[in-house]
């Protein structure tokens, strides 16, 4: 199963504020909130209405804006009106990045479950080869799965079911742009210049209406930007539901996965160990034939006439032989067909025998302490070192280890080396004074 295919047509990156800063309008009103929303602007804020007061109050400004700074209380409610203009656009921003997010979470929710699914039709087949068609997990999918594709996912405007909560969301978009910003800002400019200009007398210097309309305009916007965080709230409310819910399938299903996969390690361990007995036993008897076949040259004994005492030494050797194999590099596998077939060297040769002589040995010195040594066991010519052994008896083991291949090769196995295995960059060459050190 490819991973590639888990991202397709689904972001590659996640969702960000600044992916919705496009145009003009909106770069400049993401610099205006970088700017403003700041404690470097609050310090200058601070420094500036101080400095003011204090100029005013004592110094060269008392003429112009003596105490209760008349001038600086119309500042002011202009900058304000500026700020709640600038807080309901990043509000308008927030909002679009927010949807943007459920819609981004709500693919890739979509994109888990069908891989879940996948994942789970899978092991529906593991069952049906395993358990010849019989379910090993009985159990049903998170009702939350079905229930997801139904649901679209959850946006700020779905919020707004009522008529006061529609018009709170027109407001909230209509305020919460740029457009309205300028508009604000250039109204009160205009009005100063008019004044001072001599076009309008109705509002002179220090312009208390306007301050007035001013400090209105901000408790409407103040109230329409409560409105927006009391529509982004809920929506915000309904993405962690969602999210919730999400997770709280996909950790169903992970564990029905682990606990499908839990049957099936059984029934895979019973198979295996079914299969490693088998395997054991049919080695074990070519071994056997194949050692009796060549200290007598006669036809051997059928295997399931053989006690019990003559089979376990073979079901010994059968289970070192990978062991054995190992030592020089090579592994034993189930035969898929004709192939080319391993030669040992003569060093391999000589390890492989001297090691089935040393497991021969260890097997009858278990014996021994077990059943007390008898008159056949020290008369024994085998029972002595490797290097002691005679070369006849010596070169029974060594025709046993170059045969191999060819014992294996007759109960359905091979002897691969690993290079060859792994299709790789083969092993360093054997070395037989290594292998005996």
């Amino acid at each position: 199963m490819s991973t590639s295919g888990y991202a397709t047509g689904l972001p590659q990156r996640a969702v960000t504020s600044a992916d919705e800063q496009v145009g003009l309008n909106a770069v400049i009103a993401a610099a205006v909130t970088r700017g403003v929303g700041s404690m470097p602007a609050l310090y200058v804020t601070l420094v500036i209405v101080g400095g003011w007061m204090a100029l005013a109050a004592w110094g060269p400004l008392h003429r112009v804006d003596p105490y209760p700074f008349p001038f600086l209380l119309f500042l002011n409610n202009v900058v304000q009106l500026v700020l709640c203009s600038v807080i309901l656009v990043g509000q308008r921003v927030l909002r679009m990045a927010a949807d943007r997010r459920a819609v981004q979470t709500y693919e890739h929710a979509e994109a888990i479950f069908a891989q879940v699914a996948d994942l789970q039709e899978h092991l529906d087949q593991h069952d049906r080869m395993l358990s010849r068609g019989v379910s090993l997990l009985e159990a049903s999918p998170h009702p939350w799965i079905e229930e997801h594709r139904v649901q679209p996912p959850p946006q700020a405007t779905d919020q707004a079911v009522s008529v006061n909560g529609r018009i709170a969301a027109r407001l909230t978009q209509l305020l919460g742009s740029m457009w309205t910003f300028y508009a604000s800002a250039l109204t009160q400019v205009a009005w100063i210049a008019a004044a001072e200009a001599g076009l309008q007398r109705f509002d002179l210097y220090p312009f208390a209406f306007m301050t007035f309309l001013s400090t209105l305009a901000q408790l409407i916007f103040m109230i329409v930007i409560m409105v927006g965080q009391d529509v982004l709230g809920h929506a915000a409310d309904r993405r962690s539901e969602q999210t919730f819910l999400d997770a709280e399938a996909i950790l169903h299903e992970c564990r029905r996965m682990k606990a499908r996969l839990t049957a099936q390690d059984r029934v895979i361990g019973s198979l295996s160990a079914y299969a490693t007995a088998q395997v054991t036993e049919q080695l074990a008897q070519a071994l056997h034939d194949h050692r009796a076949t060549l200290e007598s040259g006669l036809q051997p004994r059928p295997w399931m006439l053989l006690p019990e005492s003559l089979r376990e030494p073979a079901r010994a050797q059968a289970r070192q032989l990978g062991e054995m194999l190992a030592s020089i590099g090579c592994l034993l596998v189930p035969d898929p067909g004709p192939g080319p077939g391993v030669t040992f060297t003569d060093e391999e040769v000589h390890l492989l025998a001297r090691l089935e002589h040393e497991h021969w040995m260890a097997g009858q010195a278990a014996l021994s302490l077990a059943d007390g040594p008898g008159p056949r066991d020290r008369a024994d010519p085998r029972m002595a070192p490797w290097a002691e052994l005679t070369d006849r008896a010596r070169e029974k083991y060594t025709q046993a280890a170059r045969d191999i291949p060819a014992t294996l090769a007759g109960v359905g196995f091979q002897v691969l080396r690993h290079d060859t295995a792994h299709d790789g960059p083969g092993q360093p060459d054997f070395n037989a004074e290594q292998a005996e050190e």
